[in-house]
């Protein structure tokens, strides 16, 4: 992965157990900021500094150690990412799934309280929850009426079942959606379009990329090779993809999640003189930042 930012990236795998489903296993990557000249010396608990945690949901088959594009934009500035891998198979469970990223927004806590978790001391108490195709439409059944999540970004995110529309109806957070006019595994009109309009939140946006793809969300081979066999057309790489998608996901979490204003004045100036996207917005991020 390509990283670039303030910080190192440090790397773990963990898992945790699930007691209301059976102490079922959660297994998930941990892709956490470390002081780049610190990186090899420096333990768990040393930083000072806090950092808001992404509990990552993956797509369908797509392994969720393969967004290593999205690791290398936000874990160097500033932000931790848990990143599911359960649930990779051919036949997942929808709701399960849903759970399982609810079940992860609530051990945020914990694991940054846990003297044997890389996270101590350096996990905040802000959760954001972020998915792609069948995560987004998972994570927006976990963000539901849930007290935990303080903001959702949902990449190209699939209308699963139970319906994630019905469920970003209780969903209030401040919510960033991305979409790909390339996108023919998840087409918009029927799945991203209605779930921004179905939103309850406040402040929510929704950033078409031109000629965007399903799979330039993440770093997966064989989900491109699975978008050429649907037959989509066109479309971006990763790299392509990925450099759009870090000027305005950094931006935007800024503002909300580190409260920077001069952020907010970014995103907007920024998506107002783009031509590689259309979007839609409820309200610009210069108007006074909520308390998380």
């Amino acid at each position: 992965m390509t990283a670039s930012g303030q910080y190192g990236v440090g790397h773990a795998s963990m898992e945790s157990r699930d007691e209301a489903r059976g102490n079922r296993k959660v297994k998930f990557e941990v892709y956490y900021p470390v002081p780049a000249h610190e990186l090899r010396t420096t333990p768990a608990g040393m930083n000072a500094a806090r950092f808001p945690v992404i509990c990552f949901a993956h797509g369908y088959q797509h392994p969720g150690d393969q967004y290593g594009n999205l690791v290398g934009i936000l874990v160097p500035s500033g932000y931790i990412m848990l990143n599911l891998t359960t649930f990779e198979g051919p036949f997942p469970s929808h709701r399960g799934y849903a759970d399982e990223v609810r079940f992860l927004a609530a051990s945020v806590v914990k694991l940054g309280a846990d003297t044997a978790s890389p996270l101590y001391g350096i996990a905040d108490t802000l959760c954001i929850l972020m998915g792609h195709s069948m995560g987004g439409g998972a994570m927006f059944h976990a963000a539901a009426d849930n007290a935990d999540v303080d903001a959702v970004v949902a990449l190209t995110p699939y209308d699963i079942r139970p319906s994630a529309i019905e469920a970003a109806t209780r969903v209030t957070v401040p919510t960033l959606i991305f979409s790909g006019t390339s996108d023919c595994i998840t087409p918009p009109e029927k799945n991203h379009i209605p779930m921004y309009e179905r939103s309850a939140a406040e402040d929510k946006t929704y950033i078409s990329i031109i000629n965007g793809s399903h799979c330039g969300m993440g770093d997966s081979r064989k989900c491109f090779t699975a978008e050429r066999i649907a037959g989509c057309r066109g479309g971006m790489n990763t790299e392509e993809q990925t450099a759009i998608l870090k000027r305005y996901m950094l931006p935007w979490l800024n503002f909300f999640l580190k409260g920077e204003r001069g952020d907010g004045l970014i995103f907007n100036s920024t998506l107002s003189t783009d031509e590689s996207v259309t979007w839609l917005q409820s309200r610009p991020l210069t108007a006074d930042i909520p308390e998380l």
